[in-house]
This record gives structure tokens, sequence and C-alpha cells, in this order.
């Protein structure tokens, strides 16, 4: 494992799985050998392969502001969706695909992606699960540990609000997160224990290498984790909204939650102390319902709500998100509990197009591209 990179500043950058669609069925197209031929080499340099040839992801530069962030997010969409259309494919930014057969998806051919699929096979095979990730910059890698400790509380109501995969091979799953129950059937992809140093959790991933568990850190595929050559802490939490609003929004509340618990660090507060119980339970309540559920709050045992617990996280980060220049972003945060996930907005809008899962893909691969909303 790489030296941690140590940042002054709580710096932001995203990586965004967008699947590719064909512009006349809306099905699954392994296009992402020629959608990247036919990208200037300038952007190329932002987008890579993910697991399957139906997906890619494209990732932002580093970035002070979740204004900046965002526009960045926004070209991006957009010139390679330019690219895109010459080859008769579209982009969406959605959780899942609704329909097309995982079955008949090609995996990515390259060593490393070889050893997931021989080691997972069933689970790797359906992996049509397409997620937000963002990183913030932080000071050293025992600060780093701290936040991922603390940040355990908030990661399934950021789930919740996150849901946007409710249809999956042709039909609707009764989840609200489809991507997190496909994504997280994969060893490591839950949340890292409690590690109480960075030293531990080297030694934790040099113990998983000598018994070949994994090939390379990145192989530790939790929903938190360190990435120390980049310095950041990386949330991978979310399932990637359609709305890139609702990336500003979750982007101003990982900024801000982060550096408030930095600044705990460094004052010398102890570490909370959660029920691992509560958290995986809590953490299936927001995949299956979403906002709507009923939680065991993991430090005090309180029962309360999933939207109730979001309140509280941007109670936390409101005097941050003020500094950083983000207060609009939490401000559209408290908008989206009212309005719902956009699992919730997919099937108001299902029932909208007659039950017709093709003019959904299509209307969210338009969406993707509309930045108003």
């Amino acid at each position: 494992m790489e030296p941690f990179k140590k940042n002054d500043f709580p710096t932001l950058g995203i990586e965004e799985e967008l699947h590719l669609i064909d512009t006349g069925t809306a099905e699954l197209t392994p296009s992402v050998n020629e959608v990247m031929a036919s990208l200037n080499p300038g952007f190329r340099e932002r987008v890579c392969y993910e697991l399957l040839q139906c997906v890619l992801e494209t990732r932002t530069g580093v970035y002070k502001t979740v204004d900046d962030l965002i526009q960045e997010t926004a070209n991006g969409r957009t010139i390679l969706a330019e690219s895109c259309k010459k080859l008769n494919v579209n982009i969406v930014a959605a959780g899942s695909h609704p329909f097309s057969d995982w079955k008949k998806q090609p995996f990515v051919d390259n060593e490393h992606y070889k050893w997931v699929r021989d080691n997972h096979r069933y689970i790797a095979n359906r992996m049509l699960a397409f997620g937000l990730h963002i990183h913030v910059g932080v000071k050293n890698e025992e600060a780093a540990i701290y936040i991922m400790n603390e940040m355990r509380r908030w990661t399934y109501p950021l789930l919740a609000l996150s849901a946007n995969s409710p249809y999956y091979d042709g039909g609707d799953t009764g989840l609200a997160s489809t991507r997190a129950h496909l994504f997280h059937s994969m060893p490591r992809t839950k949340l890292a224990p409690p590690f109480k140093s960075f030293s531990e959790l080297v030694a934790y991933y040099e113990k998983f290498l000598a018994a070949g568990d994994i090939l390379r850190p990145g192989d530790l595929w939790w929903i938190i984790r360190p990435q120390p050559p980049l310095g950041t802490v990386e949330f991978r939490i979310f399932d990637i909204p359609t709305s890139i609003k609702r990336i500003g929004a979750f982007a101003a509340l990982i900024q801000a939650a982060v550096d408030t618990y930095q600044d705990r660090f460094f004052a010398g507060i102890p570490v909370s102390e959660f029920h691992t119980g509560y958290l995986e339970e809590n953490w299936w309540k927001a995949m299956r319902y979403g906002l709507n559920a009923k939680i065991i709050e993991p430090e005090t045992g309180e029962i309360t709500t999933i939207s109730e617990q979001l309140r509280r996280l941007i109670e936390l980060a409101a005097p941050k998100a003020k500094e950083l220049h983000a207060k609009h972003h939490l401000d559209f945060a408290r908008t989206m509990i009212e309005h719902g996930s956009e699992s919730d907005l997919q099937r108001a809008l299902y029932k909208e197009l007659n039950g017709d899962l093709r003019a959904l893909e299509n209307e969210l691969a338009r969406r993707t591209l509309d930045f108003s909303e």
C-alpha cells in the first residue's frame, strides 16, 4: 500500500459509472472500446474501463468547490454524449438497467477483470450496477481512519437518498437500491472493520494479499475506504444520480461532514462506538425501503427514521458547508428528502409511461443530459 499523500484542503473529485445503450432499442450495448477510440486524447484521459463492456467510468479533476466540480461533471457528460451519438449510443446515469439480459454482457478483456470474473463467477456476471464515488482530501492517514469510522453512521441514510435502481431483469425488484444488492453480493463491499490506526489497516490488507484473496489495495471494495496515493477518503455508497444537482448535494454533504470530523479528530475527540448489528440492519432497510424506513440509531439505540437521520446529517454539515460555499447544495438536499429518491421518481415515471421500460430507459438517457433538473 502506497504512502498517504497529505491534503491541507478538503478537495473534491468524483467518478461516475455510466452505462451505454443503443439509441434505437435502449438495450445495453457492449460499445466501450468503440467509444474509447472515438474520444479526443485530452478527454480520453478522464475515462476508464469498468468490469463490463457496456459501462465506462468518467473521472473529474480535483476541485475546492462543489460548483466547480458540478460544472466539470456536466461538461464531461456533454462531451461524452456527443462522441457516443456518432456511434448510435446513449449514455445513462442510473444505478441499474431495467431490462437488458445480464447473461449477454461481455467482460472487458484485461487481466484484472478476468481475475474478478473467475473468482466471483455468477455474482460478477450479473453486475449491472452503476455507482457514484466521491473523494475528499484529508490531512493525513490517521484522520482518514477516524473519518471512516465516524461516517459509518451516515452510510445507510445516504444510500436511501441516492437510491436510483428499482428496476432490473425486466421488472420492479421491490428494492430502493437494486445496485446495492448486486454490488454488495461481492466480498469486501460493505463497511470496513473499525480500524484503530492506519497501520492496522495496512496489516489487514497484507494478510488478504498473502492469502491470495486480493491482488491490490483497490480490491478492498468497501463503501468507505482510504485512497493513500490521492490522499483522500473515498465514498462508494451511492447509486449514480441521473440528476447533476443531486450529485452536487451529495458532494456538499460529504465534503462538509468529512471536514467536520477532521476537525474533531485534531481536537482529540474520541471516536464514536456503533452497534454493528444496527448498522447492518439499517443498511438492509435503506436498500429495501429507502427513505420511509424506521431504523435504530447505531450509537444511542433510539428508534428514528432514515429521513430524520438525513436531517441530522445536514445539520452536522451546515456550518462547514457555509464555509465551503456549498450552503445552496445543502438546501437542495433538504428538498430531495421531501421529493423522494430517484427510485421513487423512476416508479412514478414508469406509471406515466404506461409501464414501458424502454421508454423509461430512454427518458433516463434524456435526463442524464438535462442539467436543469
